[in-house]
């Protein structure tokens, strides 16, 4: 069986160093346990559950498909019951935790306790040197042209800076659905990708069929990306929006089909399981090693 060994692989005990991304309304039990168990780290946001029982009851499903290192997004705004959420996730043996909101040191030493790791989403190195400080064992470099929040630094300039500036180990985020992306994230210092675009249209996420065909249809000039919709700068299909300058009441845009995704719909070209988008991103992967073949001559 085929592995590909980096910090990632090594930290967390996954095959290959690829994340399922966490998507609010698409990361769900049905592809967390399919990608766990196809070699990545599949994870979930824990918003994606309104209730404890309804996280519990998810926790318990998950566990029942596999036994595969798994992630989760926590919140730590506030916002959320963060405490019972992290004793329900760590009880079920939860090994990755994502944080993008609030004080990542609130959960490290639980977490470390429990032999997990803790990484922040960052989008510049302000963000990355504070998330050092607070004790985190590595960062998510989120780049421009990703779906969800994201910068406005290319992916290939940020992850060598934050790795350089930070000295902690890198996930690349942004613009990666193929193995070769993934090949020139780790060539430029990444220990691993977290993808998240080319999933939304997995068969087993949890997104509409509208959703998914959405993004089989879009390239990557219709990915629109604006601060309209949540007040921070994040990446949509822009036909999904279109209509979201007309309705001024941000409680009546919820309700909206508001479709996220990044650049990366520009190599999505049909539906496939998760198991199968793995697969193929590791023969992609190897394929690209192979044909490289770069020779210096004096």
């Amino acid at each position: 069986m085929v592995e590909i060994k980096t910090q990632l692989t090594e930290m967390l005990g996954i095959r290959y160093p690829i994340i399922c991304a966490p998507m609010f309304l698409v990361s769900y039990e049905e592809l967390v346990v399919a990608a766990a168990n196809a070699g990545a780290l599949g994870t979930f946001p824990l918003p994606n559950y309104r209730t404890m029982d309804d996280l519990k009851k998810a926790l318990t499903n998950i566990r029942e498909q596999t036994d595969q290192p798994i992630g989760v997004n926590i919140h730590l705004s506030g916002k959320f019951p963060w405490k019972e959420q992290l004793t329900l996730c760590l009880d079920a043996g939860v090994s990755f935790f994502i944080t993008s909101l609030g004080d990542p040191s609130l959960i490290i030493e639980d977490v470390h306790r429990s032999g997990g790791k803790v990484f922040a989403d960052v989008i510049n190195l302000r963000q990355g040197l504070r998330a050092r400080e607070k004790g985190v064992d590595g960062l998510i470099a989120v780049g421009a042209g990703a779906g969800g929040h994201g910068g406005i630094t290319s992916t290939m300039v940020l992850v060598p800076y934050l790795k350089q500036k930070t000295g902690l180990p890198i996930i690349a985020a942004g613009g990666i659905s193929n193995g070769a992306q993934m090949l020139a994230a780790i060539s430029i210092g990444a220990c691993g990708v977290i993808s998240g675009t080319q999933f939304i249209a997995a068969k087993e996420a949890g997104a509409s069929d509208a959703y998914k065909k959405a993004v089989l249809e879009s390239g990557p000039d219709d990915i629109v990306c604006t601060d309209r919709i949540t007040g921070n700068r994040a990446s949509w299909i822009g036909s999904s929006i279109e209509e979201i300058d007309s309705i001024p009441d941000p409680n009546i845009r919820r309700w909206l089909d508001l479709w996220s995704a990044g650049q990366s719909v520009a190599q999505i070209e049909s539906i496939q399981s998760a198991g199968e988008i793995i697969n193929r991103m590791i023969s992609e992967y190897q394929t690209t090693f192979a044909e490289v073949g770069i020779t210096i001559t004096r």
